[in-house]
């Protein structure tokens, strides 16, 4: 059966570069598909080029003119000044794109919450259905079984300190709630990391681990035992 446009839409949102045959199938069907993919391409390109800050050209020209300037007293003033907001121009896209230099899981957690977190909850829809949901979560040797896999209503690659991993919005009577999945890395179980107004219950699984987030006035650890019954990792191990 041939996949509708909802459904290829929701998969590229997913994950913008995908290349399984069924989905470049679906691409090539119609106008619409290849135009939607499209978009989402260059959104995602967008936000990856984002961390590539480009310093203005006339401040490239002055360091460069200070620094062919005869040596003299305290010149090096103005070229270290210039030097060193070129450093804090670039700083904020780093320190996210390069997942290797978080400190520790709080902070990643926290980082990628604030980078994407509020941006997911608002795109966050209909529920994305059952096949969708099982495609991601199995690249990540990863199952949710109905009781989880009904409440998403998002669901999207990610990285995380050990690799790529998955971010989901899921429907609570306190309202959307965030669950990040780290498929190989392992957390303080239990522990609670706050931040913003935020704060995030960190749960080890049988392989790798979860932060179930939401705001200060929601009970996170309400989903723990729905997180732990229902998310199974590691099959390929298994």
């Amino acid at each position: 059966m041939s996949m509708n446009f909802s459904e290829f839409k929701k998969l590229i949102t997913a994950d913008p570069r995908n290349r399984d045959p069924e989905t470049m199938r679906a691409r090539q069907s119609a106008p619409e598909f290849e135009a939607a993919a499209a978009e989402a391409e260059a959104f995602q390109d967008k936000l990856e080029s984002a961390v590539h800050i480009q310093p203005p050209t006339e401040l490239l020209d002055q360091i460069k003119a200070i620094s062919q300037q005869p040596v003299r007293q305290k010149s090096w003033i103005p070229l270290a000044l210039a030097a060193s907001f070129l450093v804090f121009l670039g700083a904020g896209g780093l320190v996210w794109k390069q997942s290797h230099q978080w400190e520790s899981v709080e902070a990643y957690v926290a980082d990628h919450y604030s980078h994407d977190g509020g941006s997911v909850i608002a795109k966050a829809g209909e529920n994305f259905s059952e096949k969708e949901i099982s495609k991601i979560l199995a690249r990540l040797d990863a199952t949710a079984d109905e009781q989880l896999a009904g409440r998403i209503k998002f669901i999207k690659y990610c990285p995380t300190p050990d690799g790529r991993g998955a971010h989901m919005v899921v429907s609570t009577d306190q309202g959307p709630m965030t669950i990040i999945l780290m498929p190989k890395t392992r957390v303080t179980d239990g522990e609670m990391v706050e931040f913003d107004q935020m704060h995030a219950l960190l749960v080890n699984l049988d392989h790798g681990s979860a932060a179930i987030i939401g705001e200060k006035s929601q009970k996170v650890e309400n989903l723990l035992t729905m997180v732990r019954g229902s998310l199974k990792t590691g099959l390929v191990d298994a």
